[in-house]
């Protein structure tokens, strides 16, 4: 509905102003042709003018006649001279009795009519008898002018000078109506065409590839309109890249991650299976435990391959995780996990303080993200910790959270060729997804990394 009403808002605003430019012209025309015409041609204040341009005419007639020494016949007939041209009447007369007749060879007579107390025979130059009015129509309205001829006296009228000018009058009163509806249209259709050049230059840069431009057109017509779904079109379209461009930079980073926790279980599960090859183990215990860690390690690597392998076919950030978030012991999980990742360390030569979890608590989280969050940690610890110095891990059990504090001295300089920059922000991101938070600083050699999860309350 909107758009309908958009649209003839266009159309109702030419029609408007089309009607608007023709009611001007119209108006113009009469004005000049029926008021400033008139006023101007046939105004007292012109009268006088007009007078001594009509006495010019008859003094130019009888000059006229007096060179050519004409009879009165012979300016009657003289259709070729001066009554033919337009310059004077073609109605002249003749004083003569009533019952007189004027011959009619080449013009047309009426018998009689007065003017003035005078009896005349009036002949229209010209003219056939079928043409000329009856006579008792006949009516004098125009002064009679006496012309002196050879042999008496003719009678002519002489039309206003002005009214020679009333068809000039008239076509300027069009010309300026003309004039007057281009001014109302030729405004109008200008402004029209500047704004859809507007429009044209601004979908022109959205062509050129800027979707950061915004499309504004003034007005409330169909171009606004017009203008409008472009912008939302824009709108949509800019949204829907940076989506895109959001997935592939999730799906990057995410494939970026996974592959980088992939070398530590892989670097473990190699040392594990050197252990066994080798016959370093003590006792059957001891194979016993190594082949069960490098099974678990197996496992894990299936598991990061399979995520790997799903992140590579979908586009959601959070698609293709295998588990769902579980409540799990905290406790448990978490003593099992330092156990395990302490008897690493101290096999690297290490000395490790592990804290003891006494009480228990849950935790609602994925198993596999708290497995490569400690994966990474205790990684970093064998490539950038200093043996020389102890590593102090401390535990504090909140009401609400439960915070673990690693903190190690680091190398003096320590090698990170192998490093790629993805295992801070990739553990960052996993806690977060698991409720909690991790932040790492280095001050003064000293490398501390805060561990935080949030317990799981029963609703």
């Amino acid at each position: 509905m909107e758009n309908k009403r958009a649209f003839s808002r266009l159309g109702s605003k030419l029609i408007g102003i089309s009607l608007l430019g023709l009611v001007l012209a119209f108006a113009v025309f009469y004005l000049v042709s029926s008021v400033v015409g008139p006023w101007l041609l046939y105004s007292e204040r012109f009268s006088g003018f007009w007078k001594s341009r009509n006495e010019a005419a008859v003094e130019a007639y009888q000059a006229y006649v007096t060179e050519n020494r004409l009879s009165v016949r012979q300016a009657v007939d003289d259709t070729d001279g001066k009554l033919a041209s337009g310059i004077y009447t073609i109605m002249v007369g003749t004083p003569m009795p009533a019952e007189a007749v004027l011959p009619t060879g080449g013009t047309a007579a009426v018998e009689y009519a007065e003017y003035g107390g005078v009896g005349y025979s009036i002949t229209w130059a010209g003219l056939t008898e079928t043409d000329v009015p009856h006579t008792a129509s006949v009516e004098f309205v125009m002064e009679m002018h006496p012309i002196q001829c050879a042999d008496g006296v003719l009678y002519i009228s002489v039309p206003s000078a002005a009214d020679r000018y009333a068809g000039l009058v008239r076509i300027a009163g069009l010309l300026l109506a003309l004039l007057g509806f281009c001014a109302v249209m030729i405004p109008c259709i200008v402004r029209l065409v500047r704004r859809i050049g507007v429009l044209s230059r601004e979908t022109g840069v959205l062509m050129a590839g800027n979707l950061e431009h915004s499309i504004h057109i003034e007005g409330r017509d169909e171009l606004s309109a017009l203008g409008e779904d472009i912008e939302r079109l824009r709108r949509s379209v800019a949204a829907r890249l940076a989506g895109e461009r959001e997935a592939v930079s999730a799906n990057s980073r995410l494939i970026t991650s996974l592959s980088h926790d992939l070398r530590t279980p892989l670097t473990k599960l190699t040392g594990y299976l050197d252990i066994l090859i080798y016959q370093k183990y003590r006792n059957q215990e001891e194979h016993d435990a190594f082949l069960r860690l490098a099974s678990e390690k197996a496992a894990q690597l299936k598991n990061l391959t399979d995520q790997l392998f799903d992140r590579a076919q979908v586009d959601a950030p959070e698609a293709g995780l295998e588990h769902p978030p579980e409540i799990v012991d905290g406790a448990a999980l978490l003593g099992q996990l330092l156990a395990e990742q302490g008897h690493d360390l101290r096999r690297e030569g290490f000395e490790v303080r592990l804290p003891a979890l006494e009480r228990s608590f849950s935790l609602y989280l994925r198993t596999e993200d708290v497995v490569r969050v400690f994966d990474n940690l205790f990684s970093n610890f064998k490539k950038y910790a200093d043996p020389a110095f102890p590593i102090r891990i401390q535990a504090k059990d909140g009401p609400d959270t439960v915070t673990l504090r690693l903190e190690n001295r680091a190398k003096a300089a320590p090698d990170r060729s192998d490093s790629r920059g993805v295992g801070v922000p990739t553990m960052k991101e996993l806690m977060a997804r698991s409720g909690g938070t991790l932040e790492a600083s280095l001050s003064e050699g000293v490398y501390v990394s805060t561990v935080v999860f949030r317990k799981h309350r029963e609703s």
